[in-house]
């Protein structure tokens, strides 16, 4: 058969010809047999919808839509369990959730515009899923009632216009049920009781679908909630609503956490409120996450400007506050390649030159890894970093996870210790790992503490407070050389 125009590149997605002319978007994820566990019907009329067309192309030739969100289901879904999906769009997250243990799933998939339920409802026959996903065609909130709803593209309907701030409208708003999630559940009795996960994006009325599951949530059985934090929740009313529901989870012992990337995903870290957009995994106490959910390496997504960090210094200096506070790492700016760009290559060739022929070098932070191309012969390399840019990366977080038990000779840490709370401890564990280190630093001289705020950087030693911090850690400074506009320490383990 030949392909259609409209789907060349989409490797993933089949094309079905006749009258319902349509593609058939196969799952990225597998299922024991290594097939898609489930296929997505998408209308010919449907393929050129921004939201439909970032959909296939996410699925089918960048890894998975929303893969690293989907990860944390997958690791965390047990039979049993029920799996609430606010904003069920067209099904793909419900339809994951369903075939993760198929039939084992229960799945309310809430959705409001009448459009998408359709769609839906198409999706869940052709998967022959009905008896594991119950379809709620109405919106979700905080009381019973109706209220206008929006529309942008198939993903961006938002009541009350709340999410589609300085967006244009792509149809006329339709007045649409609401409903409670209690309200849901009470109709629902068999389904209480359950451990729970609930999945919520619509559009800024986050805060009022969880004003609307208060029951649920004193009932303790909710595992997770992931919400999306999105453009509605910069401005005002919906900044402050969300802070008031984060508070509220708060003082039911839930803690907040982001991916550094949306696409790529990595260790959840600590949630610091910033303008952009993400999704935020609000786990319940005791609740034991992964050390990282990853999409497998692979092409990288072109990357949406609502997911770029600040470039304003004074408010990359407020956040860098922020998530000292909590002690966070700045996932947003290391998820994007224009930030790990920046003086890389001159910081590669600096160091290079003092590498060893056969050296196994373990490069902490190692960002683009434009270290990897300066080796001398026979050295070996290992990067470690907060995203999987390629498929051999160690994903860690050295704000928060163990110092990486790999074998090495050498530990490079370029660009990397202005970033880190303990600089001391994570000295002593090279130490521990290997026999020789090459550090960059940017040590402070006479610029203010603000200043170094702005570059982001969490700590504030001079030249000779680094240099006693090297010693102290078990290392002898060799060599010292200024360049790449930073300055580089050659160090060996003493003897």
């Amino acid at each position: 058969m030949t392909e259609k125009p409209e789907a060349q590149g989409q490797r993933k997605a089949r094309i079905l010809s006749g009258v319902d002319e349509q593609i058939l978007l196969q799952s990225v994820f597998k299922d024991a047999n290594g097939q898609p566990r489930f296929a997505l019907p998408i209308p010919r009329g449907s393929w050129k919808d921004i939201a439909i067309k970032f959909l296939i192309e996410r699925e089918s030739r960048f890894g998975g839509y929303e893969y690293p969100t989907r990860a944390f289901f997958d690791a965390h879904l047990e039979p049993g369990d029920l799996f609430i999906d606010v904003g069920a769009h067209w099904g793909v997250m419900a339809l994951s959730a369903a075939t993760r243990h198929p039939g084992a799933i229960k799945v309310l998939a809430i959705e409001a515009h009448p459009g998408n339920v359709t769609q839906l409802i198409t999706a869940i026959a052709h998967n022959k899923l009905r008896d594991s996903i119950d379809v709620i065609a109405a919106a979700a909130g905080d009381a019973p009632g109706t209220a206008p709803l929006v529309p942008n593209s198939t993903m961006g309907h938002s009541l009350h216009d709340l999410g589609l701030k300085g967006l244009p409208q792509s149809g006329i708003p339709i007045s649409v049920p609401i409903a409670t999630i209690d309200s849901l559940l009470d109709e629902r009795p068999a389904l209480q009781g359950r451990r729970s996960f609930l999945k919520i994006d619509v559009e800024g009325f986050e805060p009022q679908v969880v004003a609307g599951a208060r029951r649920l949530l004193d009932s303790g059985t909710v595992a997770a909630l992931i919400w999306e934090k999105g453009r509605a929740f910069d401005e005002e009313p919906a900044k402050s609503a969300m802070e008031a529901m984060i508070a509220d989870l708060d003082r039911r012992g839930f803690q907040h956490f982001v991916l550094p990337s949306h696409d790529l995903g990595g260790p959840l870290l600590p949630l610091v409120p910033a303008p952009g957009s993400c999704n935020v995994f609000s786990l319940s106490p005791g609740f034991e996450p992964w050390p990282h959910y990853c999409r497998p390496a692979g092409t990288l997504p072109p990357m949406a400007g609502t997911n770029r960090g600040t470039s304003d210094p004074a408010e990359r200096a407020r956040l860098t506050e922020a998530l000292m506070a909590v002690k966070g790492s700045d996932g947003t700016r290391w998820s994007d390649p224009a930030e790990l760009a920046a003086g890389a290559e001159d910081r590669a060739k600096l160091a290079a030159r003092h590498l060893r022929p056969g050296e196994r070098v373990l490069d902490l932070g190692a960002g683009l890894m434009r270290l990897r191309g300066q080796l001398p012969d026979g050295a070996t390399y290992r990067p470690v970093d907060l995203m999987p840019l390629s498929a051999d990366t160690l994903i860690t977080d050295l704000n928060r996870q163990p110092f990486p038990a790999v074998p090495c000779d050498m530990v490079t840490a370029l660009d990397v210790l202005e970033y880190l709370y303990d600089v001391p401890a994570l000295l002593a564990s090279a130490a521990r790992q290997a026999t020789r280190l090459i550090a960059s630093y940017h040590c402070r001289t006479t610029e203010d503490v603000a200043t170094r705020r702005s570059e982001g950087w969490f700590n504030d030693y001079s030249a000779d407070e680094f240099t006693a911090l090297l010693q102290t850690a078990g290392w002898t400074v060799e060599a010292e050389e200024t360049g790449a506009g930073t300055r580089l320490f050659v160090c060996a383990r003493h003897t």
